[in-house]
């Protein structure tokens, strides 16, 4: 990568880690306005020129900050119209720079998995998670339980990174997360994760596995974990039954 690239910007963001690559920098702050409602559904974004003047970033750099966006499904841009806010207003996305409370939950419950090998991702499946169509990844299903035998609070389909592949037949189902037992493995951390959550109509698979009816609501839990290097190294889609699943957010005041 050049002297202009993205991530040999000068200079940190207030309140982000500097070692984070500027452009992620930047897509992470115009995400959380968004989220926050500073920019409401079918607003206009700033300019290009005027997101490098803010942030004191390359065109290049915000280009691709805007493109995370777009293909996390935040934004929709066209050549002569600008950058829109379009999040189909049914998703609740929430960057997660601690993953401690994902170890809380797995550590509390037990995912029993199969592994299927490599497949090529639909466009369905891709658009669904956000990376390209055709691309390979080696796939697992499983159902979490709280307890041996018990109702399946979840129904779990996890693609892992091919490059991660020769770790994969070492994981053991239990309550230690497939992430963790890969990083301890390959010698990572994962320091990010970028989750989705939608409200969805569960389908026969998903309803047949959870013990429910066709089409009843559940919730649709779309998690992409990143390492130190932002390589995306598990990618996770969970449908919850409403009736046994709460989603809790805590934050503290800074």
């Amino acid at each position: 990568m050049n002297a202009s690239s993205a991530e040999d910007e000068p200079g940190d963001l207030p309140g982000r880690a500097s070692d984070q690559p500027r452009y992620v920098q930047v897509a992470d702050e115009l995400r959380a306005a968004i989220t926050a409602g500073h920019f409401a559904e079918g607003d206009q974004l700033p300019t290009e020129s005027a997101l490098c003047e803010r942030h004191g970033v390359s065109r290049f750099t915000v280009r691709e900050a805007l493109r995370r966006l777009q293909a996390e499904g935040l934004i929709r841009r066209r050549r002569g119209s600008g950058t829109i806010v379009d999040t189909g207003g049914q998703v609740l996305r929430q960057p997660l720079s601690d993953v401690a409370e994902l170890l809380q939950y797995a550590a509390g419950s037990t995912f029993e998995f199969r592994v299927h090998g490599r497949i090529a991702l639909s466009e369905a499946q891709a658009a669904e998670i956000g990376i390209g169509a055709g691309s390979r990844w080696v796939h697992l299903s499983g159902v979490r339980t709280l307890a041996p035998g018990g109702a399946a609070v979840a129904v779990t389909d996890v693609y892992i990174n091919p490059d991660l592949e020769a770790f994969v037949s070492a994981l053991r189902p239990g309550h230690e997360t497939l992430f963790q037992q890969l990083g301890a493995a390959a010698g990572f951390r994962v320091v990010r994760v970028e989750q989705d959550i939608r409200a969805v109509a569960a389908g026969g698979r998903e309803a047949n596995l959870l013990g429910m009816a066709r089409r009843a609501p559940v919730l649709r839990i779309i998690r992409v974990y990143k390492d130190e290097s932002d390589r995306i190294v598990e990618i996770s889609i969970s449908a919850h039954p409403g009736d046994r699943f709460t989603y809790s957010m805590h934050s503290d005041q800074v």
